[in-house]
């Protein structure tokens, strides 16, 4: 069974339930075609909708994956079904040791070239059943970009990780859908930072409480400036509640 996807304000959102992470990461793989999936933080959902492009990526997705609070709150608000959020390094951690426990393989790509190994290093000794196919560094010229989507269609990987370095972020995998075969993607550059030692995880606790916001303020501060986009949401959020009164 598909997760249930919802809409929430014109974005669509997927409820990947817990008991179900498994299976589903095990149908994508085995369905040998080219899969997205997209972490979704409340910023990136108000992006969406003004950004068009973004839109037709999260339409086209296989899992469009909440990871902030406000998006399962606007969801009660909005009484649809409330979807699972997920904190991305947990995320992606359990879907590795899925496709571990099939034999399934991996291929790297972004991020600086020491970054890189040691991610690859700190892969092989957490998850040595799992085959890593290729790996490329990230801030690559412009014209090796074709050449890097080649050497990923000849290694036919069950799954593609991007970190950062890559142009077009998320976009960067749904421009070039049609270059490969198989394969699920994932772009996650803050989890690739975690696993090479380049940043540290925020706790579980942290997270549940949705209080990881105050870290990444630390380190970027003009992102204070977006509680206008938040107050923009609560207000659609209003606007979408009375449309179904």
């Amino acid at each position: 069974m598909e997760p249930e996807r919802i809409e929430l304000t014109g974005v669509p959102v997927h409820n990947l339930r817990d008991e179900d992470f498994e299976e589903t990461v095990y149908a994508l793989t085995e369905n040998r075609d080219v899969h997205q999936i997209v972490f979704l933080s409340l910023w990136d959902l108000i992006r969406a909708r003004g950004n068009k492009e973004f839109l037709r990526c999260l339409r086209q997705s296989a899992l469009v994956v909440p990871t902030s609070p406000g998006i399962p709150r606007g969801a009660r608000f909005l009484k649809k079904t409330v979807p699972a959020r997920y904190m991305p390094f947990d995320f992606l951690i359990r879907f590795l040791a899925a496709l571990e426990s099939r034999g399934r393989s991996l291929y790297l790509l972004g991020c600086k070239p020491q970054e890189l190994r040691n991610i690859e290093q700190n892969l092989k000794q957490t998850f040595p059943g799992l085959k890593i196919v290729g790996r490329y560094t990230g801030y690559y010229p412009k014209a090796k970009d074709a050449d890097i989507r080649i050497a990923i269609k000849k290694a036919a990987p069950h799954c593609v990780v991007i970190g950062s370095g890559v142009r077009g972020r998320e976009k960067w995998i749904f421009r070039h859908k049609n270059d490969f075969t198989s394969g699920v993607f994932i772009w996650t550059p803050s989890v690739m930072d975690i696993i090479s030692g380049k940043r540290r995880k925020v706790s579980r606790q942290v997270f549940q409480k949705g209080w990881d916001f105050f870290p990444e303020l630390a380190r970027h501060p003009w992102r204070i400036f977006r509680s206008i986009a938040y107050l923009y949401y609560g207000l659609l959020l209003v606007i979408y509640r009375i449309r179904k009164l």
